[in-house]
């Protein structure tokens, strides 16, 4: 069977809306928590906190689950977000198939690939196939036995073999459905200049890589003899496989533990695998690659601690400053990194087996904090007790500084590098705003939209006050309006919600902040007058669009009277286009989402 599966355009927030109500969160949530029947709702013990005293009650009526202990709320969505740690579309997704429907996107917001959802039953088969070649490989078998592990460890990795012909694979998987095609997409066969097929992997202890939904997505080969190759070789990045973006054992580690406080990342996969074999179970691995960014956000979905594990020589401090640089644009207060140098010559593996896991935690235990390691590293050979120095130093910190989000650890890192440098001033330098037009008019003009948004989530029914042509033409602009958009869309599908379901429906979900930041401010009119101020409001958004001249016209009208009169700028002269101002339209929020 083939479906397709869409990587690129929005989900239409009508069929996330209607997903929602579709679903029955009890149904959903008892398969994952054991859930009893109280009166009109469902209570159990809550999966996000401690508790002995069920506290968790689901609502099937408003369709949203609440913690009374922990406070945790939302929808099914929200649910599925914080229980399997999915990002929202994954959540989409899962939920969808779930109910047999196909997740539909809107076009012309960027290209559209199909997936073949065989690939991912041929990965599993050939998992299979290399799980059975490991039975009668005495050599592997050794191997494996003599770095430690035993064959429950083998089992719950799925660690199998791959055989040293050239086409074992192929032999075992090519039948009616699965094709040479089919096995070249997914990685297992290669082909070289002259068109010659063969398996990608032969005579290799293979470990498979899953998804955090424990799919079997590519696989890594470890080399038995010393003249086969290089000693590690991965699948190539497919259609439903990219490296960059996945960690090894991570699937592994959220089945052991029912919550993660802290991931240790290390660099390969023996390393994870003898750890899980000496009880450390929370390790996981970058797959030939520096740890990156999108690394670093996806451990932050499952543990607000990560260690990195590196040599402690001048390749592994090296290794450690590039996942720094990598980590810094998502580090906040809430999230901790660390990095544990090891000694030199000794990895995970061979630590744990030489010493011991005790000796090994110990030195998790005193890892080095990352905002500590990099003001020392940026010290290092400075003297700060000179005036060159510290300014230096300043110059070297302030780029890295800005890199952290806003917050309370970036000004407690700029904090710290000015009491270093003996400087008072903030680091951070000012942005020139990059428009032209005034930023008090493009502020007014943006504040409309999202006052419309406020007043509408503390009167959830003052939209039916519009005329129905006024409703007809908002829908018409929806996608420009940003979160006021996405709410009155919300709003006309479900005329009886007040402002705690709104927000119950928003958590979790991206652009939740925004909306509860609008929640919470104060108005200074009474009912009525918001009520006039929404009317009033709407009149003028619907105004600006409808006088709003075509870019296109003026410019063509322009081009054909000759007139190229346009009023330079100390600037650039030459860079000014007078429709610019026509074109970028400052009530346009269609660029933000806030799905619901």
């Amino acid at each position: 069977m083939r479906s397709a599966k869409t990587l690129a355009g929005r989900i239409p927030q009508h069929f996330i809306n209607d997903l929602i109500d579709r679903a029955d969160i009890v149904s959903v949530i008892d398969e994952r928590v054991s859930l009893k029947k109280t009166g009109k709702n469902y209570s159990g013990l809550c999966p996000f906190h401690d508790e002995k005293t069920p506290s968790f009650s689901v609502s099937p009526d408003k369709q949203f689950f609440h913690c009374f202990g922990c406070q945790e709320s939302g929808t099914v969505l929200t649910f599925l977000m914080k229980y399997e740690r999915l990002e929202f579309v994954e959540a989409v997704e899962v939920l969808a198939r779930d109910l047999g429907m196909e997740v539909p996107r809107e076009q012309g917001r960027g290209p559209v690939v199909k997936v073949d959802e065989d690939l991912y039953t041929v990965l599993e088969q050939a998992e299979r196939f290399y799980r059975g070649e490991l039975r009668g490989a005495v050599a592997a078998v050794d191997y494996l036995k003599g770095r430690g592990l035993t064959g429950e460890i083998a089992r719950d990795f799925g660690i199998g073999y791959a055989p040293a012909g050239w086409h074992g694979v192929a032999d075992a998987l090519i039948n009616d459905r699965v094709n040479e095609e089919k096995l070249l997409t997914a990685g297992l066969l290669t082909k070289n200049d002259k068109g010659r097929v063969y398996d990608r992997f032969r005579d290799r202890i293979m470990f498979p890589i899953r998804d955090t939904r424990g799919r079997v997505i590519a696989f890594g080969g470890r080399i038995l003899t010393q003249d086969g190759g290089p000693k590690y070789l991965n699948s190539p990045e497919t259609p439903i496989f990219f490296k960059a973006q996945e960690l090894y054992g991570l699937y592994e580690a959220r089945k052991a533990l029912r919550k993660i406080e802290e991931l240790l990342v290390v660099e390969g996969y023996m390393d994870v695998v003898a750890l899980a074999q000496n009880g450390i179970v929370n390790a996981v691995a970058t797959l030939g690659t520096a740890t990156g960014e999108a690394h670093f956000k996806k451990l932050y979905r499952y543990a607000d601690r990560v260690v990195c594990c590196f040599d402690g020589d001048k390749a592994g401090r090296s290794a450690a400053w590039r996942a720094l640089e990598s980590a810094l644009p998502v580090l906040n207060e809430h999230r901790q990194l660390k990095f544990a140098f090891l000694p030199d010559g000794e990895d995970p593996d061979s630590l744990i087996r030489a010493q011991g896991e005790a000796a090994f935690q110990g030195f998790i235990d005193n890892a080095v904090p990352a905002l500590e390691f990099l003001l020392s590293r940026l010290a290092d050979d400075l003297d700060l007790a000179t005036l060159d120095g510290r300014a230096k130093f300043i110059g070297l910190a302030s780029p890295y500084v800005e890199k952290i989000t806003p917050g309370v650890l970036r000004d407690l890192v700029q904090a710290r590098v000015r009491d270093l440098g003996g400087m008072a001033q903030p680091l951070t330098r000012s942005k020139r705003p990059s428009s032209r037009r005034t930023p008090q008019k493009v502020q007014r003009a943006q504040e409309l939209p999202e006052r419309m948004a406020e007043i509408l989530l503390r009167l959830p029914t003052v939209w039916q006050q519009l005329t129905d042509q006024q409703q007809q033409d908002l829908r018409t602009h929806r996608a420009e309006l940003g979160v006021f958009g996405t709410l009155l869309e919300f709003l006309q599908q479900h005329p009886e919600a007040d402002s705690e379901e709104i927000l119950v429906r928003w958590q979790g979900l991206p652009g939740f902040e925004d909306m509860q930041q609008l929640a919470q401010r104060k108005s200074l009119l009474d009912t009525a007058g918001q009520q006039k101020a929404f009317v009033e409001g709407i009149a003028k958004i619907l105004e600006r669009r409808k006088g709003r001249p075509q870019v296109a016209e003026i410019r063509a009208r322009a081009a054909a009277s000759g007139s190229q009169s346009t009023p330079a700028t100390p600037e650039s002269a030459a860079e000014f286009d007078p429709f610019d101002e026509l074109a970028a339209d400052p009530d346009d929020y269609s660029n933000q989402e806030f799905p619901i």
